[in-house]
């Protein structure tokens, strides 16, 4: 990797060249670091065949949040099969280092983002190669419930200069599987290229139709070598995505498709990357080119190995000639490349400072955050509330306050179900003594069973409770199987009649010293009296409560 060196006045810590991870990978150079997590450029010792490595850092290995996210990662990497996606190879631990890591496809080639700024636009015939091979990775990624978000040229790379082999990189796995809107650096740097629904427009169902809509925008690039100006402060952003962007500088037989793709709401765009794939340009007139010919061609590779030089799509660079990976667990501070982007300065918080400042923020009603992984650098959030606004607030005091921008998942409930929110919040300070509750998956149909288990709750009392869209409370406790350490559940579920569009629901463990009578009403309850009755009883008979609570959405 000629010209490519650490800055001078960083310390590499970690891994040394030479060192062998279970007897199968060599480690032959750092090429990135972030808040989670370590990339290096490694090779299979028996082959010599490069690979990539992305490795926990040591003083996350032990740490169970941040271990769930980098499985769900290798998890759905593992399940994605396709050439235009990144290629996972192993996820294991290695048994003298006791870390976690990923070995993974290294990709030898240059972003899209920078082949554009340097070469400028590509012709039709490669847009439309681009198009159908991004569109169909996406699709296999979309037929597994994997959205990507973050559909950007950044996070496309054309190796040897061939469009016709792009990949598709850094998929945020932590967010991807999970309906709900992303704030903070879930798209921060990339705002350019969300769709409206990240931003909590059209009800903030984030769905395979926000990376349509992310697509098109990549493409209008790819088609005139520059962006259509998307960002701006908050509102500008909202604003401009009320309406198609003008495309009147885009090749005419591109213009149909695009003007649907880019449709405000996403009801309104093509219903799948396959139908994108499928589309018929007839023989409508070129009008606007981008180039003299239009035959089929590998994108020139020339100019600098260098980082887009537009800041704003990206707070990290990409190396060419080096692997751009999937982002470090749950999207956190980002990956950092040596090519002149600093490296992040050292923390002014620990990572249990900033976790206690997660915890004890006050951010009003029907809303609640809880911390997921927190390290020095990166912090994943999930939270809990009926808007989005209280979550942009507490997102820019994360990062005025912090120094760094979270990844903050926000699960939007329904107005009934905010007294269970309200209820969270309260006991936050118990969060700690909290038992683990954990679902199979965040999307069923009608007739579904989930599945699921709660453990961690010790010899304390525990309770089941479901708080349905419509704020009705059920205690679904006889549903609990014993186990040796936990207790599992299946749950058939149903929606509610009458009621269109998805449904979200919230399951919520809470373990208490003693049983609270509250807790268990002999019929369904709304959920306002429900959680105060639980609280009242609570603080009568002295007894301590702690809560955990997971989101679900019930389909049309």
């Amino acid at each position: 990797m000629t010209g490519i060196s650490p800055p001078a006045n960083f310390s590499w810590q970690r891994l040394s060249k030479g060192t062998r991870l279970n007897g199968i990978y060599e480690i032959d150079e750092p090429i990135g670091v972030g808040g989670m997590g370590e990339i290096y450029k490694g090779h299979v010792i028996e082959t010599g065949d490069p690979v990539a490595i992305k490795m926990m850092l040591p003083e996350l290995a032990e740490n169970e949040a941040a271990l769930t996210l980098f499985r769900k990662e290798a998890s759905a990497l593992h399940h994605l099969h396709h050439d235009a996606i990144i290629r996972y190879y192993v996820f294991t631990v290695e048994p003298v280092l006791r870390r976690p890591y990923l070995a993974m496809e290294f990709v030898n080639g240059r972003s899209l983002s920078d082949i554009l700024h340097d070469d400028g636009p590509l012709p039709f015939e490669a847009v439309r190669s681009l198009m159908q091979r991004l569109a169909s990775g996406l699709q296999a990624a979309h037929d597994r419930q994997i959205i990507h978000r973050d559909v950007s040229p950044s996070n496309i790379i054309i190796p040897s200069g061939d469009v016709a082999g792009a990949k598709i990189i850094d998929f945020g796995i932590a967010r991807s599987t999970q309906h709900g809107t992303v704030i903070g650096s879930g798209f921060a740097g990339t705002a350019n290229y969300v769709s409206p629904e990240q931003l909590g427009m059209f009800g903030g169902d984030v769905g395979a139709r926000s990376d349509i809509y992310s697509l098109a925008l990549v493409l209008v690039c790819a088609l005139t070598g520059r962006p259509i100006d998307m960002g701006g402060s908050q509102v500008e952003i909202i604003e401009k995505r009320r309406k198609v962007p003008d495309l009147g500088a885009i090749d005419m037989r591109f213009r149909p498709l695009l003007e649907k793709m880019l449709q405000p709401d996403p009801s309104q765009r093509p219903d799948s990357m396959a139908a994108v794939v499928a589309w018929s340009f007839g023989s409508a007139p070129s009008g606007h080119r981008n180039s003299a010919h239009d035959g089929s061609r590998k994108v020139p590779v020339r100019g600098s190995m260098r980082s887009s030089a537009n800041p704003g799509t990206r707070r990290w660079g990409r190396t060419a000639a080096a692997l751009l990976l999937t982002a470090l667990i749950g999207g956190g501070a980002g990956l950092y490349y040596f090519h002149g982007t600093p490296i992040p300065s050292a923390p002014k918080l620990s990572a249990a400072d900033i976790r206690r400042y997660v915890e004890q923020y006050d951010g009003g009603s029907c809303f609640f955050v809880a911390p997921t992984a927190i390290s020095d650098h990166a912090a994943v959030i999930e939270g809990f509330g009926s808007s989005t606004n209280p979550f942009t607030a507490f997102d820019a005091e994360f990062q005025r306050k912090i120094g760094f921008e979270a990844d903050i998942g926000v699960r939007q409930v329904t107005e009934p179900q905010c007294p269970a929110i309200a209820f969270l919040a309260r006991l936050r300070d118990q969060s700690a003594q909290a038992p683990h509750l954990d679902i199979d998956r965040e999307g069923l149909r009608n007739g579904d069973v989930l599945n699921g288990t709660v453990d961690r709750y010790g010899t304390r009392n525990v309770d089941l409770i479901l708080v349905s869209d419509a704020g009705t409370v059920q205690n679904i406790s006889n549903l609990l199987k014993p186990g040796t350490d936990a207790k599992t559940f299946n749950i058939g579920m149903r929606r509610t009649e009458g009621v269109a569009g998805r449904q979200p629901q919230l399951l919520v463990a809470v373990a208490s010293a003693s049983p609270i009578e509250a807790l268990r009403p002999a019929r369904p309850a709304k959920a306002e009296q429900f959680f105060s009755r639980a609280l009242d009883d609570a603080a009568r008979s002295g007894t301590s409560l702690s809560a955990m609570a997971r989101y679900f959405m019930l389909e049309n």
